[in-house]
């Protein structure tokens, strides 16, 4: 690129198209979720069966692969404009025709790379012969199809047992992104598919002139941590999800599920970032995991930190975060976490494992609706903490029986606090999170922002005893159910462990 093709760039048409992306990126991820209401679970949920049955499910689960590969590549798309928009800007600025040449050979790589995509997740008469998609895949045995996203994770599991291991290897080889994110899959084969994929994933963004920083460094986190691990044994770390969708997905699990006596699937709440799921929270999990084999008399554990969702921002963790986060991500993360948990229990050849529903702040909200959604979730127990509302009224909503459900909630914790309208308004006039924290210790509420409190005596779950912090303090309050030695951590190991009757309750408030 010389000089004056630089100079008659317009990095501002570009940004233009990559903003246009992402509104069509909108649009359609709204029209698919008034689909999936509409069509898709009204079907799954209607009970037809027989051939007829299965054709119209396999049917709408390939209408859905087309609909998620549209919506994946309009936001591919947005990112690779906008970064380019930003490179080309940066280049004239610095008046440097090189780094110009270089964004466009990047950036033409990055589009061709996406109309490959493009090609192999479109319509069988439209796709070019041998192209993994929902058709029939070139070399499986039988034209066997590729179970599309939203098959149950059950007949994902039965298609990968009857597959050969030449074939299983060839489909990690060639498509990773596929098998590590396929629920039904046995640890071991989606850990060696999402370890490939991210060598892949940091092969192409450390190449690019301006990748997304946040998502460059979860990555690098990510293989830190996995580097860091024994790379055998029942404590070894393996990767069950990966994905640069959003702002980055990933699953890390300390211990093997399939193995495992006892799992526990922690989700995290606002503001984490891909690199915590490898850092602080990942922390967490292992703590879970070494506190619940103290208590698990000789049987083994496995415990996970689950990013399969974009978790709001954290804002300070004040009312304004929580006003505008609402309840769409975890509504639309739930589903994706019923189906893990789903997978993990058709992954196993043996015995089901005893399984505990972990969810912290946003996450418990997650976790709830996860819980209440039709089928119900595959978990035996469910623990909520620093919880602002599950978006149920009753802890018996989540199918489990309300024995199963607790919940640990620090006095002074603001999150697990903070009702809406008036009350908030009130306390934050009375001196700001300190005093709706006061406000709330003196006068609990029964609303929070996501519904029934969920450490109440009207909700009905057993709430367990937490340190409970000091008003000074708060925010400190929320961070510490899972600080080691702690009274919450004994607690949560002991459900995770099977020894839920032994926590140390506490009354509800």
């Amino acid at each position: 690129m010389d000089r004056s093709t630089l100079e008659a760039a317009r990095p501002d048409e570009v940004a233009s198209a990559a903003e246009a992306y992402e509104a069509l990126a909108e649009v359609l991820k709204q029209l698919q979720e008034d689909w999936r209401q509409s069509v898709s679970d009204r079907v799954h949920a209607s009970g037809w069966h027989g051939t007829a049955g299965e054709l119209a499910t396999w049917a709408i689960s390939a209408a859905a692969v087309r609909l998620h590969s549209a919506e994946a590549e309009l936001e591919l798309l947005h990112d690779t404009l906008r970064e380019a928009a930003e490179a080309i800007a940066a280049a004239q600025s610095e008046q440097e025709p090189e780094a110009g040449d270089r964004v466009d050979r990047a950036v033409a790589a990055r589009l061709a790379h996406h109309t490959a995509r493009a090609v192999e997740s479109a319509p069988a008469g439209a796709r070019r012969p041998g192209a993994l998609g929902v058709a029939a895949l070139d070399g499986l045995p039988g034209g066997r199809p590729v179970p599309p996203p939203g098959t149950p994770p059950g007949q994902v599991a039965a298609w990968w047992r009857g597959l050969d291991r030449s074939t299983r290897n060839r489909l990690t080889d060639t498509r990773p992104e596929l098998v590590g994110s396929l629920d039904g899959l046995p640890a071991l084969d989606r850990d060696r598919a999402n370890r490939l994929l991210l060598t892949r994933l940091l092969d192409r963004y450390e190449q690019l002139p301006a990748p997304d920083r946040q998502l460059l460094d979860g990555l690098r986190a990510i293989r830190r941590r996995l580097a860091a691990g024994p790379a055998t044994g029942p404590g070894r770390i393996l990767l069950l999800g990966l994905s640069d969708q959003g702002r980055g997905r990933a699953v890390l699990c300390f211990g093997d599920p399939d193995r495992a006596d006892h799992v526990a699937a922690y989700v995290p709440g606002f503001g984490t970032k891909l690199a915590a799921a490898a850092g602080g929270d990942a922390d967490r999990a292992q703590r879970v995991r070494e506190a619940a084999l103290g208590y698990g008399q000789g049987r083994d554990v496995a415990a996970l930190v689950w990013l399969g969702y974009d978790p709001p921002p954290n804002e300070g963790l004040d009312p304004r975060t929580l006003a505008v986060a609402g309840d769409g991500r975890a509504r639309d993360g739930s589903a994706a976490y019923g189906s893990f948990l789903a997978g993990l229990r058709a992954a196993r050849t043996g015995p089901p494992a005893h399984v505990t529903a972990l969810g912290h702040s946003y996450g418990s909200l997650l976790v709830g609706l996860a819980a209440q959604r039709p089928g119900g979730l595959a978990a035996d127990e469910v623990v909520l903490v620093g919880s602002p509302g599950t978006g149920a009224r009753r802890a018996d909503q989540f199918g489990l029986g309300p024995e199963h459900v607790y919940v640990g909630a620090a006095d002074c914790d603001p999150v697990s606090r903070l009702p809406g309208g008036g009350t908030v308004a009130g306390g934050m006039l009375a001196g700001g999170l300190p005093g709706v924290a006061l406000r709330e210790v003196l006068d609990p509420p029964d609303e929070l922002w996501f519904g029934r409190d969920p450490a109440g005596s009207s909700f009905g779950a057993r709430r367990f005893q937490v340190t409970p912090g000091t008003v000074r303090d708060a925010f400190a309050s929320h961070s510490a159910y899972f600080d080691g030695s702690s009274e919450s951590l004994a607690n949560i190991a002991r459900v995770v462990a099977g020894r839920g009757d032994e926590v140390t309750g506490a009354p509800g408030r």
